[in-house]
């Protein structure tokens, strides 16, 4: 699928052409089973892709907005890999001392203190 930019959507990051959208979770009575499965936890959180390349780490919404300067400490992670690039699907969520206290509310306040210490540009 090719995302196009509207003149809303204007501070959005250009897309590369090989932009992968991420995966959604599908709800489903009953699990598959096998060797061919693999399955996660549903948190609540932002879907999202990391992609790496050298040192240029971006992480695209479902919309295709690259929020690297939202999670440093995401960005600072795939950074660290030694690898030359990688495409990650994933969630970015907040850790938590139980699953029970992960909320959107965490991830939220999280994001939008890491944006607020970020340096204008």
């Amino acid at each position: 699928m090719q995302l196009t930019i509207s003149s809303r959507d204007a501070h959005r990051s250009p897309l590369p052409p090989d932009f992968i959208e991420p995966c959604l979770p599908t709800p489903a009575e009953q699990c598959k089973s096998g060797p061919a499965w693999v399955h996660e936890i549903k948190h609540d959180g932002y879907r999202m892709i990391a992609r790496r390349t050298s040192d240029r780490v971006r992480l695209y919404t479902r919309r295709g907005f690259n929020w690297a300067d939202r999670y440093p400490r995401i960005v600072e992670a795939l950074r660290s890999l030694r690898v030359r690039s990688i495409v990650i699907d994933g969630e970015a969520v907040t850790a938590a001392r139980t699953a029970s206290q992960i909320s959107i509310d965490c991830i939220l306040a999280r994001m939008t203190r890491a944006s607020s210490s970020m340096p204008s540009t």
